[in-house]
């Protein structure tokens, strides 16, 4: 009797088994092999190395933490380049030129005054390119194009132009071919001088022997008559100019000039 006491007071004593204990020990005897059975193999346990670390953030703030973080970047994936395969088109070009209906017309008139400037035929050209303007204005792109070319024709034309030839040139001109006896260019000269300079006495005069000169005497002496009004120094030089000598027996040119007309049979005395 007093043993049996002892025992339960001995069990009451023991400390009571914790709940983690517990929870062992009932692993531990659904684990227990079977009669004839093999005991399962027990778990590896990891190295401590390969352990992983705790996160040092947990909750809420760990997900939102996990989810803040960037993905890897992927690899741009490799064209594949395949050889042996025909590429495309190319595309071709804007056309610069509006398909209208004056197009083709306007293109005519500007291929025939190209090709009458390189004949050098530059007024042809310019009257081509002119009419271009006057037919076609609704072309801008060719009419560039003819502008250019109308001033190659300026700059051609202007080189190939003679300079003009002033009036003292022209003078001079006449006086060398009546010295030399081509009394038709001095007569040619001298009028192209009037012309420019109608009221210039030496012109006149010189005018009036050359056509002495040439036998003409009624419009020698009208020219003279000319001179001997725009100066009166034109009377004396006529009076002893050897180029009027075949008018002496002229009676207006001895009334002009103050000669006295010779005698007819009568020679003059040396």
């Amino acid at each position: 009797m007093a043993k049996g006491r002892a025992r339960k007071i001995r069990q009451r004593a023991r400390p009571q088994k914790s709940a983690k204990a517990a929870k062992r020990t009932a692993v531990r005897q659904k684990t227990k092999p079977r009669a004839g059975g093999k005991r399962p193999a027990a778990k590896k346990k990891l190295a401590p190395s390969k352990k992983r670390k705790p996160s040092p953030i947990r909750g809420r703030k760990a997900a939102a933490h996990v989810a803040q973080k960037p993905a890897p970047a992927q690899p741009l994936p490799r064209k594949r380049i395949v050889y042996g395969v025909p590429l495309p088109a190319p595309i071709p070009p804007p056309r610069l030129l509006r398909d209208t209906r004056s197009t083709s017309a306007a293109l005519g008139l500007l291929e025939k005054g190209i090709k009458f400037i390189y004949q050098k035929e530059f007024k042809k050209a310019r009257l081509e390119l002119q009419s271009l303007f006057e037919q076609h204005p609704g072309e801008p792109v060719i009419l560039a194009r003819a502008r250019s070319y109308l001033q190659i024709c300026d700059r051609e034309e202007a080189a190939h132009r003679k300079p003009a030839i002033t009036n003292d040139q022209l003078y001079t001109l006449g006086v060398m071919e009546h010295n030399r006896g081509a009394y038709d260019a001095a007569v040619a000269y001298f009028r192209q001088s009037l012309e420019k300079h109608p009221d210039t006495d030496h012109i006149y005069y010189s005018l009036a022997a050359s056509l002495a000169k040439k036998g003409e005497a009624e419009e020698a002496v009208r020219c003279l008559r000319r001179a001997i009004e725009l100066s009166e120094d034109n009377r004396v030089y006529a009076k002893n100019d050897a180029d009027f000598s075949s008018l002496h027996a002229h009676r207006e040119f001895t009334d002009l000039v103050g000669l006295i007309p010779p005698v007819p049979g009568e020679t003059s005395s040396s």
